[in-house]
């Protein structure tokens, strides 16, 4: 499934940079691709040609049929209603995606008020699972739209591009070599950048997408309640979602970070968080995001 997630997400960064809306799917079955596609609503000017729909109708017309049981989409970003209609339509049972809604929104593709609403059902009436599958570089795409020149075109107004296409936290550190082996070598995040010159030292690692998180000092004290018990961040905390959160703590622990609080914590927003007190005297938030409560969904 991961390398089917990744090929979605390179679908999509191609169409992107080619001047399409940066989304990108396919149908498979029984291990084989049956067919792919990428959302051509600006090239075709129509609403309705999502990456998932265009997959759809490509594998029915390759198999002759109106029917795609047991088929799942895996699509570079999380479906709309309209695409989880055509998959129930279609008698696919699945759709597996990289990057989530949030991510599509940081990068100016919002739903439209009244798909906004109908998402909130549209898993309960059209039965197909959705599953989110973090993968790494799901916002390629996002980052290839917003720099190709489609994004400064006048059918591209109905969206926003980012004014910012990468947001870099820069700390200064007392122990380069520490902070190096912590967050690169035991973290494991990968080395964009590095330079060592007689003026200094320095590198950039990847820590995937960026967001930029402001909250006032009640909620500030509410998160540090939630995942230590007191208040103890200051104006910068790093938060950073991973696969298992447990687990990545356990393993950074064991490298020199503290545990701050307990361990880990299900916060009302259902992530499994885990504070750390970590080199470079940061803060780090690493959470889970878990699926909806049996209540909930």
């Amino acid at each position: 499934m991961d390398d089917w997630l990744r090929a979605a997400v390179r679908l999509a960064a191609a169409n992107a940079a080619e001047g399409g809306f940066p989304f990108g799917a396919l149908v498979v079955r029984d291990g084989a691709i049956l067919a792919t596609g990428v959302n051509t609503v600006l090239r075709d000017a129509d609403p309705t040609a999502h990456a998932e729909v265009q997959a759809i109708r490509a594998a029915n017309r390759e198999l002759g049929t109106l029917r795609l049981d047991g088929a799942t989409v895996v699509s570079s970003c999380e479906p709309c209603p309209m695409c989880q209609a055509v998959a129930a339509f279609a008698g696919v049972p699945r759709i597996v995606y990289a990057a989530t809604a949030e991510i599509a929104a940081a990068a100016g593709f919002r739903l439209p008020p009244a798909a906004a609403t109908m998402t909130a059902v549209a898993r309960d009436v059209t039965g197909v699972v959705l599953e989110h599958v973090p993968t790494p570089g799901a916002d390629t795409p996002f980052v290839a739209w917003a720099r190709s020149s489609a994004a400064a075109g006048d059918d591209a107004a109905q969206v926003s591009p980012r004014p910012v296409s990468e947001l870099r936290l820069a700390v200064t550190v007392t122990d380069f070599d520490r902070a190096i082996a912590f967050y690169r070598d035991v973290f494991g995040l990968p080395e964009l950048e590095a330079w060592a010159t007689p003026q200094g030292r320095g590198a950039v690692l990847d820590a995937g997408r960026a967001t930029l998180e402001l909250v006032d000092d009640a909620q500030a004290e509410l998160i540090d309640s939630i995942e230590v018990g007191r208040r103890v961040a200051g104006p910068i905390r790093v938060a950073l979602e991973v696969a298992d959160s447990a687990a990545t703590a356990e393993r950074l622990t064991a490298a020199g970070a503290a545990h701050l609080g307990e361990g880990p914590v299900v916060t009302p927003w259902r992530h499994r968080n885990v504070r750390l007190a970590a080199p470079a005297d940061l803060q780090l938030t690493l959470f889970t995001v878990l699926p909806p409560a049996p209540d909930e969904e």
